[in-house]
């Protein structure tokens, strides 16, 4: 068991091993007591790189430079040997710093953000393969131990939801009679499984169908915990992960959407028919080219 730390006591040690750049003890305080969410070894492997740059560049990360934007762009793209990082391992990178900086935040040791404004390396391209239905199913049965992610996951797949729009939700925009969500201008009739588990949640965050009137009492509260898009990434990495798959990005399951469950343009959140078409095409086009 960790050694009982106030509040005070844990910003120093955390503070020392900032300025001395001890990776493995920074992530071993704050983790074992519930300050960084995710697998300690795989948050110390994403951000190993960082903290060597950083030493070696003489980089302070606890106050960073004005400069640190595009120090931090350049140290992302190469590995410790000195080959090309991935586009996924970037993001799982970036990902990774960023839940840091947020539990120095909750400490009080940073005021702001050192990564506003930072611009992930984009590797959801129309280029890319999109995912197998197999694999997308599978995250998803990994996922259900988690029931905002595999609500969340629901959404995007089945109903194609925006990440902005997910983000943002709150439980105002839910219909727990009719089943439906409000996105936007449209109402989109949920499918069984996605209504199910926005149930489920909905039961959680305090309504119970036995006593209608408490309906009332979530309505402002906002659907899903997730601050930011990297932190819906980071859970997604991180189921991935444990079901020994390569990161599916949201916004690829996003595009699943379209080839594995088009059934109406309100399904999917279009209000113009024609367009719905155009983009169903569009995907179709895409998934026989996967499948060549």
């Amino acid at each position: 068991m960790p050694e009982e730390l106030s509040t005070d006591e844990l910003a120093r040690k955390v503070t020392q091993a900032l300025h001395e750049l001890e990776l493995d003890t920074l992530i071993s305080a704050l983790h074992e007591r519930d300050r960084l969410p995710g697998r300690a070894p795989q948050l110390i492997s994403n951000l190993r790189p960082i903290f060597e740059a950083a030493r070696r560049d003489h980089v302070s990360l606890l106050r960073p430079p004005a400069d640190f934007q595009p120090w931090l762009q350049r140290v992302i793209l190469t590995n410790i040997d000195g080959t090309e990082a991935k586009g996924n391992t970037r993001i799982s990178r970036v990902t990774a710093l960023r839940a840091l900086y947020r539990a120095l935040r909750k400490l009080e040791l940073l005021h702001g953000d050192p990564l506003v404004d930072f611009q992930l390396p984009s590797v959801e391209l129309r280029s890319d393969p999109l995912p197998p239905k197999a694999a997308i199913e599978k995250l998803l049965k990994a996922a259900k131990s988690d029931p905002n992610l595999f609500a969340a996951l629901l959404l995007v797949w089945h109903h194609a939801l925006p990440m902005t729009t997910l983000l943002r939700l709150k439980w105002s925009a839910f219909n727990p009679e009719k089943r439906t969500l409000l996105r936007d201008d449209v109402v989109t009739p949920l499918t069984a499984q996605a209504a199910a588990a926005l149930e489920r949640l909905l039961h959680q965050a305090g309504y119970d169908p036995l006593y209608p009137e408490t309906l009332a009492g979530t309505q402002s509260k906002r659907m899903f915990p997730y601050d930011t898009l990297d932190a819906l990434r980071l859970r997604v990495l991180q189921t991935c992960t444990k079901a020994n798959l390569k990161f599916i990005p949201p916004g690829l399951i996003k595009k699943c959407a379209l080839r594995d469950h088009a059934r109406s343009a309100a399904h999917l959140g279009y209000r113009v028919n024609k367009h719905y078409k155009k983009v169903i095409a569009l995907a179709q086009g895409i998934s026989v080219n996967d499948a060549k």
